[in-house]
């Protein structure tokens, strides 16, 4: 049950914390970016899990616990959108409008906010997964547990095949440049693609705000993301 416990804990997360950033982007009028199909982001999953690794080896100290929730949900979330930059050439998230932020990576408000989610977890979420996987069937919450796993890693795959479409298109851009631009045009039009991956285009901002711009315009997409930037 180790390993049901675990992935567990990973699901609850990821649709804890993508909730919870629709309801907080949507408070503050804001455009939560959306990465894969389903209602979960895999972030909050692995953040989650630091977060409950860490703790379970401290006492019981709401102030500690606190501290601890800020430090690893900043250092996992600065450490995945750098890695994710460095694979897609893309920057899933950006705050580099808001307030004392690093790199646009992470930011003051939602560290803090993190904290608090991590003193949530520690005395209210972990008691109540200790119960359910004490009372619950062992097959039945085996069944639920592996098919969302399923699901979430069937979802992942597909979205980072979408990245990858969307990264070679960058590269593309960079290997033309934007001076000849029919040229250009010409092979963007001969790539095909089965995927979606035009949506990623839509929903995140990239390094190059040129080669972003360029994708939207050639795809006619309109761009979302200005108002994360206000």
């Amino acid at each position: 049950m180790i390993l049901v416990g675990i992935l567990l804990d990973f699901i609850f997360f990821s649709i804890i914390g993508y909730v919870g950033e629709l309801v907080y982007c949507s408070l503050n009028k804001r455009k939560s970016g959306k990465a894969l199909y389903g209602p979960w982001c895999p972030l909050y999953g692995l953040g989650g899990l630091l977060i409950t690794s860490v703790l379970s080896s401290f006492e019981s100290n709401i102030l500690l616990v606190y501290i601890v929730g800020v430090i690893v949900s900043s250092f996992t979330e600065y450490f995945v959108s750098l890695v994710l930059e460095v694979i897609f050439d893309a920057r899933w998230w950006d705050y580099s409008f808001k307030k004392f932020n690093l790199n646009g990576r992470i930011c003051l408000e939602n560290s803090l906010l993190f904290g608090v989610l991590a003193v949530v977890v520690y005395y209210l979420y972990i008691p109540f997964r200790v119960y359910i996987v004490s009372t619950c069937n062992p097959l039945l919450l085996r069944v639920i547990v592996y098919s969302l796993s399923l699901a979430m890693s069937i979802d992942g795959l597909i979205t980072i095949l979408e990245a990858m479409e969307v990264k070679y298109r960058l590269d593309l851009i960079d290997e033309e440049g934007t001076d000849n631009k029919v040229k250009l045009k010409n092979k963007l039009n001969k790539l095909k693609s089965d995927f979606n991956y035009k949506r990623l285009i839509n929903e995140f901002d990239f390094d190059n705000r040129d080669k972003s711009r360029f994708l939207k315009s050639f795809y006619n997409i309109k761009d979302k993301m200005s108002k994360n930037r206000k």
